[in-house]
């Protein structure tokens, strides 16, 4: 990603982050009817901005898949490792810029930079699917049990 791409993703995000709103009751029960115990653990652990970003990706993985399960539980489970990190808002938007630019970064934000392959290591931990662990790693290693066309539409959701 260019720096100039990081930048209007991250103006997006931190102003997602300014206007979201906790999930409530109806997409709560959404998550937890398609989440494992271990699973949704992980999930409800996170910051309520990640639960929020983690359902809009999901969702528009179902609009696209219907009710493929591995695609929405990897969808909701991708950011799970930056429960890791006590960044907030702004500390996240500094790690990215700074480490977009090869500066170096406080152990914290180091840990949120770090975060997809923390989660993967959280989702292998509890049996997580290759999808899941692969998506929240953010790298297919060319020969994991899944097809390319949900992995590419798992990336532009998330993107979106």
């Amino acid at each position: 990603m260019s720096l100039l791409q990081t930048s209007r993703h991250l103006i997006a995000r931190f102003l997602g982050v300014l206007f979201s709103r906790p999930l409530g009751p109806a997409d709560q029960q959404w998550v937890n009817g398609l989440l494992r115990r271990e699973e949704a653990a992980l999930f409800w652990d996170q910051d309520p901005i990640d639960q929020r970003h983690a359902f809009a990706v999901a969702r528009r993985v179902e609009q696209e898949l219907g009710e493929d399960r591995a695609a929405l539980v990897a969808a909701l489970l991708h950011d799970v490792g930056k429960r890791h990190s006590d960044a907030g808002p702004i500390g996240r938007s500094l790690a990215t810029v700074l480490d977009a630019v090869r500066l170096p970064l406080p152990a914290d934000w180091r840990r949120y930079r770090n975060h997809g392959e923390l989660g993967a290591v959280d989702l292998e931990r509890i049996g997580g699917s290759p999808l899941a662990v692969a998506f929240a790693r953010g790298v297919v290693l060319g020969d994991e049990p899944f097809d390319r066309a949900t992995w590419d539409l798992l990336m532009a959701a998330d993107d979106a």
